[in-house]
This record gives structure tokens, C-alpha cells and sequence, in this order.
């Protein structure tokens, strides 16, 4: 066998090990689920509305030009059931009229009130509090990026417990309650708890809430809607189960507030700051020998706009592509590291080689494959029925998503249920291919640059399906 062979086949290969990896992970999933379901079910979570000992939670929402979402987000959270809640916004300096926005939809006047930056950020212009029976707070500040902007809402927060958002997020009225659960079940060791963050374009939105589930219309939407049931249904509750969980998405995350000031707050500049902050605190504690857990809520649910065109999406997989380098970079020592138990010998590990990995391998094996194909270097008998189980396999982990997402019962329909079905067929071929190639692209940057997701957004009441 010629070293042209060799290498097709190992390419091959990988694809497949990648897949099969991916059901395993699922199957973990089924299981997390069920229990996950039973817990819910049967833990009273009602009785921490009226409990004295429910802790009291700080969102926290970074924004910069978001003046097309602000509000509605802002209204979504406020009507969150969960009494003990403050709301902080952070305008990180914004050059549109996000600001005013919150100022006159909220009634914001501006207080004194004393800043003590325990985290270190950009200077704080302003402080605002809302004159309207909601506990908003508006921080306004000079521009400093996502991560800053969070810090300063942890040093103004005043709850043990702060939640991490983004602006364009609607949240079920019950996704607060569901995830702070995790807290209440062990205070003493919960550090972080994720939530299961779903695509809203296509749905409706009225007064701050999901009033109509539906999916979206364009393709390219559709593919994203079947990403995230795949991320968050089939693999995130396998590694939260695992003791492996590496990102609580910075959609949707709650962290015990002292946690994160212990590990100096979040890295200001970083382009994957939610991952990157997840991974100091598993190496902190372990560090440390330190009992602690990192887990994920799947029925804590929040909804947010997903890139509706391929320019936006472009952009928004180079950042997360260049966040990831980012983090590979800055722990590259627990690779392999027994110090850090699982994490280090399996769940970091198997990032690495399927996540970081996977765009240079598949970009070298789409090119190489085919022309030694056509040159005639690979023996056909062998290389297409490995390139269609790889295929096929994909193809299954995309249905296994859909058939865990049933229990949810959001697309009932028939029309949305074989539209998901195809797409989950479809996505393999096309859009597969063009994100190999945004995040290849992805490792030719500056990484100096700070940045901002710069999302161009519709607006969460402007993405039902009657207004695309």
C-alpha cells in the first residue's frame, strides 16, 4: 500500500472514529435526559418560588449595538419567574442608541451609587436604576469588550450568584428556576450551570416571551436549528454527565459569583471568552483539590437569533473558530495531564482532536480524497463505502438529536418534523463544507485585535416566519 493510500484511509477513518465518538456521546445523553427528566419532575422546583432560601441570582446583560433587540431582552428577563433577580445591563460603550433605548423604554435616571471594581475594567461612565417597579440596573462604561463588560456587572452585582447572557436572548419563563435547581441540589460544590440554548428565528415573540414555536425558513437557518439540538441535546449532556464539561455557553450560563472572582473574572479581549473562563475554573479546582462541579441544564431553556445570512454566519464561525484557538493555546498544558483527572485525559483531549482538529483534517481529506480518486490512487472497493458509512454516521447523529429533542415537543408538526429530517440528511453536504473552510480561514489572524460579536441583528420581534 502506497503512503497515498495510507493517508486517504486514515483520513477516512478519523471521519468515522469522529461520528462513532459522537453516538456514544449520545447514548450518554439518552441516559442524562431520563434521569435529568425524573429529577425535574419530581424535585418540587415550584417550592423555590416561595422559599426563603432560594438565592438570589444578578443577570447580566453585555451589550454593544443592540439597540434593534435591547429592550425586547430586557422585557424577557424581567418577566422571568424568579423573585430574587436583579437585572444589570452593560452598555459597552455602544455608537448606536442602545442606550437610550433602555433609558426611555425602562424610565433609567441615573443614581450615585459606589463602584468597587474587584474585577478590573474599562472606566465607568454612568449608573443608572429604573424609576418602574423592575430591579434594572444600567451600567454604562467605555468600550472594552464582551468579557469587560461582564466583569463590571459582576462588580456591581449584589446576588452570590450571577447569570451571563447575551442581548438577543429570550428566556422561558421557568429557565432561571430550572437552572439555579442544579445550585440548590449541591451549593457546595455547583460552580457553573449551562443551559440549552435553541435557535429563535421562525418563532414568535410577543412581549418578551416565545409565544409560538416554529421553524425558521431559509436553509440556512434550518441547518443552524439542527446544530444546536445536535450540540446541546446529543453531546452536552453527556459530557456534564462525564464530569467533562468544557463550555457554559455565554448565551445562557449562571456562575457562583465568588467562583469567578476567585479565578480573576473573564479574560477581557478573548474572542471565546465563555469556553475560556469554563476551562480556568476546572483547572483552578483541580489545581486546587478542590470538590466542585460544572453542569448542564437541559431543560433550562433560552432562545436566541441565529445568523440568517451566510456572510453573518461567516463571521460569526471565524470568531468562535479563532476564540477556540485562543483557548487550545492557553491550556494546552492540561493535555494528556492526569493532574487534571477526566478533563485532562479524555474530555480536553477529545475536544481537541474533533473540535480544533477536525476543520484541517476534513478541509485536506475533501481535497485529497477526490483526487486521488480520479487520479486513481485509491482502491473504489474500499474508499466509497468508507466515505458513505462516515456520511451515514454523521447523518444518525443528527436524527439521534432530533429523536432526544421529541421529548421537548417543540416542532410537533408533521410539515416540521420531515423539514428537520431533511436538513439533518441534507447538512452533511454543502454548508458542512463551507464552514471546514471559514474556520481554516479562521487560523490566518491578528490576534490582537479586540473584538466585539459584531452580530447584525433583526431584532428578536422582527425574526418570526410571517416577518422573514
Amino acid at each position: 500500500m502506497t503512503f497515498v493510500e495510507v493517508f486517504n484511509y486514515a483520513v477516512l477513518l478519523y471521519f468515522i472514529v469522529m461520528e462513532v465518538q459522537l453516538v456514544v456521546l449520545a447514548s450518554i445523553s439518552y441516559r442524562a435526559l431520563r434521569a435529568d427528566q425524573f429529577s425535574s419532575r419530581f424535585g418540587r422546583i415550584h417550592d423555590m418560588l416561595s422559599s426563603d432560601t432560594t438565592p438570589p441570582v444578578s443577570i447580566i446583560i453585555p451589550a454593544y449595538n443592540e439597540a434593534a433587540g435591547i429592550a425586547e431582552s430586557v422585557r424577557s428577563m424581567a418577566m422571568l419567574k424568579y423573585a430574587k433577580k436583579e437585572i444589570i445591563v452593560v452598555n459597552d460603550g455602544s455608537t448606536d442608541d442602545t442606550l437610550q433605548q433602555l433609558i426611555d423604554e425602562f424610565r433609567m435616571e441615573p443614581i450615585d451609587t459606589p463602584y468597587r471594581p474587584r474585577l478590573q475594567t474599562e472606566p465607568v461612565r454612568r449608573i443608572y436604576r429604573s424609576r418602574l417597579p423592575l430591579p434594572i440596573v444600567v451600567v454604562d462604561k467605555d468600550n472594552g469588550g464582551k468579557g469587560d463588560a461582564i466583569n463590571a456587572g459582576i462588580n456591581i452585582s449584589r446576588s452570590p450568584y450571577v447569570m451571563a447572557t447575551d442581548a438577543d436572548m429570550v428566556l422561558d419563563e421557568e429557565c432561571l428556576l430550572r437552572a439555579v435547581r442544579h445550585f440548590v441540589e449541591d451549593r457546595a460544590r455547583t460552580v457553573a450551570v449551562g443551559g440549552n440554548v435553541r435557535p429563535l428565528n421562525g418563532c414568535e415573540v410577543r412581549r418578551g416571551r416565545v409565544t409560538n414555536v416554529s421553524l425558521p425558513k431559509r436553509p440556512i437557518e434550518m441547518v443552524q436549528v439542527v446544530e444546536y439540538i445536535r450540540s446541546f441535546l446529543a453531546a452536552r449532556p453527556a459530557w456534564s454527565a462525564l464530569g467533562s464539561l468544557l463550555i457554559v455557553s455565554g448565551a445562557f450560563g449562571i456562575f457562583k459569583k465568588e467562583a469567578v472572582i476567585e479565578v480573576g473574572g473573564y479574560r477581557q479581549g478573548h474572542l471565546g471568552e465563555d469556553m475560556e473562563l469554563t476551562m480556568r475554573l476546572h483547572r483552578h479546582f483541580r489545581k486546587q483539590r478542590k470538590p466542585y462541579r460544572i453542569v448542564y441544564a437541559p431543560d433550562a431553556v433560552a432562545w436566541t437569533e441565529v445568523p440568517a445570512t451566510r456572510k453573518v454566519l461567516r463571521k460569526q464561525r471565524i470568531r468562535w473558530h479563532r476564540g477556540l484557538m485562543q483557548v487550545v493555546w492557553h491550556y494546552r498544558g492540561m493535555l494528556f495531564n492526569p493532574r487534571y483527572g477526566i478533563i485532562g485525559m479524555i474530555g480536553w483531549p477529545s475536544f481537541i482532536a474533533f473540535e480544533f482538529l477536525a476543520p484541517i483534517i476534513e478541509a485536506i481529506g475533501w481535497v485529497v480524497v477526490p483526487v486521488s480518486l480520479a487520479l486513481g490512487l485509491l482502491n473504489l472497493e474500499i474508499a466509497i463505502p468508507l466515505m458513505l458509512v462516515a456520511l451515514a454516521i454523521g447523518a444518525a447523529n443528527s436524527l439521534i438529536g432530533l429523536i432526544l429533542d421529541e421529548r421537548f415537543g417543540y416542532y410537533e408538526g408533521p410539515g416540521e418534523a420531515w423539514r428537520l429530517l431533511v436538513y439533518s440528511l441534507g447538512e452533511q453536504i454543502g454548508l458542512r463544507q463551507q464552514t471546514v473552510w471559514w474556520r481554516v480561514r479562521a487560523m490566518f489572524w491578528n490576534p490582537h485585535r479586540k473584538v466585539w460579536g459584531d452580530m447584525q441583528r433583526a431584532g428578536v420581534g422582527n425574526l418570526s416566519s410571517e416577518a422573514s
